[in-house]
């Protein structure tokens, strides 16, 4: 299916988050050892109206994650500056469990900006899959890394065809959980040595938000995406890592800070002692 011009298009959300570890602990309890980190999630969103595009709503959250059910804030001298990482207690009793639950951060963070901006006035694009948004609003998942096809094998042989700014017919995705419709949609050109589904997203809402939504959704995406793919020649990622996208993430990484003079900080408050 051919991008359809005939919609008033408004205005554009493009929403992404980032996390960073900035240093691990490993402290030692009368419980055993708990494993920790001092973290950072950032989220925000690009909003782009009548071609003009400016940040939105970003936000940094610097945490100091520990195993074990402990909780222990602290600040850190970063230069002139003064940092809280805010203490965060989990049951995690690894390293991997840890970070995932920065992970989980991130998309929580994520998630409330998104559901700040949605409205029946605006279309929001999310990085990644619906799985930590509740609202039954206009946002759509871009997910850019194909792993699964959710369709046979037939229907999935078409997808590397699509011409660009085309997109399949949408498609229910029913696992029990979180029922969604989703549709394929190439939004930039293969070159001869990419793969075949280089330049293909996937796209996905809410099944709640009702078949005929998700078909004006996917209309509207196929009419507005093609514009805003990345170039080989700035992104590796490109072409399906969104241009708002790497725009936003290099802005959350400068409000994170320099993560060097972070890291010295940081181990400059554990050379003086720390106790849980």
């Amino acid at each position: 299916m051919a991008a359809s011009t005939g919609d008033t298009v408004p205005p554009l959300y493009f929403i992404d988050g980032i996390r960073r570890t900035e240093a691990r602990v490993l402290a030692w309890h009368q419980s055993g050892m708990v494993h920790g980190l001092f973290g950072a999630v950032a989220a925000g969103a690009v909003r782009s109206a009548n071609r003009q595009a400016d940040f939105d709503r970003c936000a940094v959250q610097r945490v100091l994650l520990l195993g074990g059910g402990h909780f222990h804030s602290e600040t850190i001298h970063a230069g002139s500056a003064q940092l809280i990482f805010g203490g965060i207690a989990t049951a995690a009793k690894t390293p991997a469990e840890v970070t995932s639950e920065l992970q989980e951060l991130m998309r929580q963070l994520e998630a409330k900006i998104a559901e700040d901006v949605l409205s029946d006035d605006s279309l929001v694009f999310i990085d990644g899959p619906l799985a930590y948004i509740t609202s039954l609003g206009p946002a759509i998942g871009v997910i850019k890394r194909i792993s699964l096809p959710y369709i046979d094998a037939a229907h999935f042989a078409l997808v590397t065809t699509l011409a660009l700014g085309e997109r399949t017919p949408v498609f229910l995705i029913a696992d029990g959980k979180r029922d969604r419709y989703s549709w394929y949609l190439r939004i930039g050109q293969r070159r001869d040595f990419d793969h075949e589904l280089t330049g293909i997203v996937r796209l996905e809402v809410r099944a709640t938000a009702g078949l005929g939504a998700a078909k004006h959704l996917a209309r509207m995406s196929a009419a507005v995406l093609v514009e805003f793919a990345s170039s080989a020649v700035r992104d590796p990622r490109a072409p399906q890592n969104l241009v708002p996208i790497g725009a936003l993430e290099q802005e959350l990484r400068r409000r994170m800070g320099d993560p060097l003079l972070i890291r010295r900080g940081i181990e400059k408050r554990i050379s003086e002692g720390v106790e849980l």
